[in-house]
C-alpha cells in the first residue's frame, strides 16, 4: 500500500508540473473574447463616466500613445473613465483600459495622465493579462489533477500552504510585468512626443499612499513597490532625450474644468 501511494503522489506531483508547460497559447480573438466579456461584466458593477468630452479626450490621448507604441496590436481598442474618485487605471486582455476619474483629476499636467495610460497600454501590448489568467487556469488544474491522482481532497493545511505559494509566485509574476510596463510606458510617450516624467509624479502620489498600509500586504501586493519603480524608472527617463517634450496642453486642463462642473462620483450604495 505503501509503495502504491508513493507511486500515486510522485505521478500527481509530475502531473502537477507539467500541466502549466502544456497550456496552449491564446489566440488574439480568443483574448479580445476574454477581455470583451470583462469588460461587459466590469461595467454593469462600476459607474462608466458618460460624458462624450471626457471619454473623447482620454481616447485621443490613448491613440496618440499607440502611436508612440510603434505597430500598436491590432485589437479593438477602447477607452473608458470610470466614475469614482479613487485613483486607479487598469488594463483589460483585448484592449480595454480603464482610467479613474480621481485619476484624471488628480493629474496636474496632461504627461501626468498619459503615463498610467501608457503603462496600461503596455500591458497589453505585451500580453500580460493573458498571461497571468493561462497562470492562475495552469495552476489551479495542476492541484486539482494532483488530488484527483491522489484520490482526496487537501487538508486545511495543504489548502493554505497552496494559496500561500500560489500567491507568491503571481506576485513574483506581477512584478516583472509592472517593470516591464513602466519601462514601456517611458518609451511611449517619449516617442508620442510626451514628457516621460509625469509617470514618476503618479508613482509618487501612490507612494505617499502606500506609507499607511502593512508590510504584509506590501509584499504580497500584485504590484511591486512604488519606491522600486520610480527609482528604475527615473533611471530609464534619464536615458531619454527631454528636449521638445510635452507636458500638458489646454484641452487637458479644459476636461479637468469640465469634471468640476460635473456632479460628484456616485459611491457603490448610490449616495454622493
Amino acid at each position: 500500500m505503501r509503495t502504491m501511494a508513493d507511486g500515486r503522489l510522485a505521478l500527481a506531483l509530475v502531473a502537477a508540473l507539467a500541466v502549466p508547460a502544456c497550456v496552449s497559447t491564446v489566440s488574439t480573438q480568443r483574448e479580445v473574447a476574454m477581455g470583451m466579456q470583462a469588460s461587459e461584466e466590469i461595467e454593469q458593477e462600476m459607474p462608466i463616466l458618460d460624458d462624450p468630452a471626457i471619454t473623447t479626450y482620454v481616447t485621443d490621448l490613448g491613440r496618440r500613445l499607440l502611436v508612440g507604441a510603434g505597430g500598436a496590436r491590432d485589437v479593438p481598442w477602447q477607452f473608458r473613465v470610470v466614475d469614482t474618485d479613487q485613483i486607479n487605471a487598469f488594463a483589460l486582455p483585448g484592449g480595454f483600459i480603464y482610467v479613474t476619474r480621481g485619476l484624471v483629476e488628480e493629474a496636474e499636467t496632461m504627461s501626468e495622465l498619459a503615463g498610467p495610460l501608457a503603462h496600461e497600454i503596455a500591458h497589453v501590448e505585451h500580453r500580460h493579462g493573458v498571461q497571468q489568467m493561462t497562470r492562475m487556469q495552469s495552476t489551479a488544474l495542476g492541484a486539482t489533477l494532483a488530488y484527483v491522482l491522489l484520490g482526496r481532497e487537501p487538508g486545511q493545511l495543504e489548502q493554505a500552504a497552496l494559496g500561500a505559494g500560489a500567491g507568491a509566485i503571481f506576485a513574483s509574476y506581477s512584478r516583472d510585468d509592472e517593470r516591464e510596463a513602466d519601462a514601456s510606458a517611458v518609451e511611449y510617450t517619449t516617442n508620442a512626443g510626451i514628457d516621460p516624467s509625469g509617470l514618476t509624479r503618479f508613482f509618487a502620489t501612490l507612494a505617499a499612499e502606500e506609507e499607511e498600509r502593512g508590510v504584509l500586504e506590501r509584499w504580497f501586493a500584485t504590484h511591486p513597490m512604488t519606491e522600486d519603480r520610480l527609482e528604475a524608472t527615473q533611471a530609464a527617463i534619464a536615458a531619454k532625450p527631454s528636449a521638445d517634450l510635452e507636458i500638458d496642453e489646454p484641452a487637458f486642463q479644459r476636461i479637468k474644468a469640465r469634471l468640476r462642473s460635473l456632479p460628484p462620483p456616485v459611491d457603490h450604495e448610490g449616495s454622493r
